[in-house]
């Protein structure tokens, strides 16, 4: 099978740290996957993360995204905390399928973790559902106020990208950004998929970034680039 995996990893492996967002150092019961092979089928890839992560410990689900701004993303629950540690630490920077795996810790609890909690899932789903809502909202409103007319930016933590394509991924829109310091994630509305925000840790490390890659950025060949402004307070 594609998925079959020693019962043990190498003792060399590489361990690659995520070049992105400060990870959550809180240890959790829930890994957070990063940089997974976007041609693997995502039943093969799913089946592969369980294989791999069965090694250390029970497993309670393997979520494994594949919708377009998804995708390259995972979540692997662990039936016990001290098992995704010991995960968390061996397979750092793992190679899978040709690229090496980033680990973080979920900064959320699974929907898996609170039914084993014996907790009213449905309530935990719903009090998810409407925070996501207030994001989006909070992040809706700031794309209305950068759409206004123009105004004389003003230095902002957060950079606000303007005319995506309609498939981009979040993974191609952190290469254009990861390896500027201080970059912390990227943000979608999901009301205007045309644009996004892209948050850093301080106001200068975001004014570095774009006046590295000026006020335009050719994401793609061929296509109108993607202009970049400073957020709007």
């Amino acid at each position: 099978m594609p998925y079959a995996l020693p019962p043990s990893l190498p003792a060399n492996i590489p361990r690659i740290r995520h070049p992105n967002r400060p990870p959550c150092t809180t240890p959790s019961k829930t890994l957070y996957l990063r940089n997974l092979s976007e041609k693997a089928n995502p039943k093969v890839m799913a089946a592969t993360l369980r294989a791999l992560f069965e090694t250390y410990g029970t497993i309670l689900d393997v979520r494994v995204r594949h919708s377009i701004r998804m995708r390259g993303q995972a979540f692997v629950v662990f039936g016990e905390q001290e098992d995704a540690v010991r995960a968390y630490s061996e397979v750092q920077g793992f190679m899978l399928y040709g690229k090496p795996l980033f680990v973080e810790y979920s900064r959320a609890a699974s929907d898996a973790t609170i039914a084993q909690q014996g907790e009213d899932v449905e309530s935990y789903k719903l009090h998810r559902i409407e925070a996501r809502d207030r994001r989006d909202q909070e992040f809706k409103d700031r794309a209305a106020q950068a759409s206004a007319a123009p105004h004389p930016e003003l230095p902002n933590k957060i950079l606000f990208l303007q005319g995506l394509p309609a498939d981009v991924a979040v993974s191609e829109i952190e290469q254009a950004f990861a390896g500027h310091p201080g970059f912390v994630e990227v943000r979608w509305v999901s009301v205007k998929p045309d644009v996004a925000f892209v948050e850093f840790e301080a106001e200068m490390q975001a004014g570095t970034a774009k006046a590295a890659l000026g006020s335009q950025l050719a994401l793609r060949e061929g296509l109108p680039p993607v202009s970049i402004s400073f957020a709007k307070r």
